[in-house]
C-alpha cells in the first residue's frame, strides 16, 4: 500500500456521492457528444485492435477530461503509425500453422517498434501510405501536441506566449505594477494555460487523428481481399 496521508483526508460518503454526481452532470447531449458516441461504436476492420484506445478518448472528451484526451490521443497517434507500417510491410501476412504466432510480424515489429514518430512518418510518406502534404500536417500535429504534452515541455507548448500580471507588494499595497510575463516560465500559469489549451484543442486534435485512422484502415483493407469482400457484402446488405 502507498502512504498518502500527507495530502489525503477522509471525505464523507455524502461528499463522494455529490462529486460523482457532478462528474455525471458534465455530460451534455449535443452534436459533438453524439458524434463521439458514434465514433466510440464505429467498426474498423484492420486496425480494430486500436478501438479500446479510441473508446477511452471518446469517454474523456464526453466528460470534458481534455488534458487526458490529448495525452491518450498522442499515444494513439504514434501507435497507429507504427501499426500501419508493420501491417503494410507484412503485405497481408496472416498467422499460419507453419510458424509460431509471435514470429508472424517479428521482422516488421523489430524494424519499427523502437523508432520515433518522425522517422516513421517519413517511412509512411516514402511508401506512399500518406501524401507529402499529409506528412507535413502530421509533423505539425506532432510538434504542437505530442512533444509538448508527452514531455511536459511548456517552452514548446507556449513558446513566447505572454500575458499581463499585476504585482502588489505587501509592504506597499497601494503600488500596483504591471508586468508582461512568459507563461512557460511561471509554473502556476503554465498549468492553468494548459487546461485552457486542452479545452480548446482536444476534440479537434482527436477528430483529425481519427479521420487519419479511418482512411488508413480503408487503405489497409486492400491487403486482405477476403476481408474486403466480406466488408463490401456487409455494406450492400445494410444499404
Amino acid at each position: 500500500m502507498f502512504d498518502l496521508s500527507y495530502s489525503l483526508h477522509v471525505i464523507s460518503e455524502e461528499e463522494i456521492r455529490k462529486q460523482l454526481n457532478e462528474i455525471s452532470q458534465r455530460v451534455i447531449l449535443d452534436d459533438n457528444t453524439r458524434l463521439l458516441v458514434c465514433i466510440k461504436n464505429s467498426k474498423l476492420h484492420v486496425l480494430s485492435h486500436l478501438q479500446s484506445i479510441i473508446a477511452e478518448i471518446c469517454d474523456c472528451l464526453i466528460l470534458n477530461c481534455n488534458q487526458a484526451a490529448i495525452t491518450l490521443t498522442n499515444h494513439l497517434f504514434e501507435n497507429v503509425i507504427k501499426q500501419v507500417l508493420i501491417l503494410w510491410d507484412s503485405k497481408g501476412r496472416c498467422f499460419s500453422n507453419e510458424q509460431l504466432m509471435e514470429n508472424t510480424f517479428k521482422e516488421e515489429i523489430n524494424k519499427y517498434d523502437d523508432k520515433d514518430l518522425e522517422p516513421n512518418l517519413n517511412q509512411c510518406r516514402n511508401k506512399k501510405i500518406i501524401t507529402k502534404e499529409e506528412c507535413k500536417r502530421l509533423k505539425d500535429l506532432k510538434n504542437k501536441f505530442r512533444i509538448p504534452f508527452s514531455h511536459a515541455s511548456y517552452t514548446k507548448l507556449f513558446a513566447d506566449v505572454k500575458m499581463p500580471i499585476w504585482k502588489v507588494s505587501l509592504s506597499k499595497p497601494n503600488e500596483v505594477k504591471e508586468e508582461m510575463v512568459n507563461i512557460s516560465m511561471i509554473p502556476l500559469l503554465n498549468t492553468l494555460a494548459q487546461v485552457k489549451f486542452a479545452n480548446t484543442n482536444a476534440a479537434r486534435y482527436f477528430l483529425e487523428i481519427y479521420a487519419l485512422i479511418n482512411d488508413l484502415d480503408k487503405k489497409l483493407l486492400d491487403l486482405y481481399p477476403e476481408t474486403k469482400l466480406f466488408v463490401k457484402c456487409q455494406q450492400i446488405n445494410q444499404s
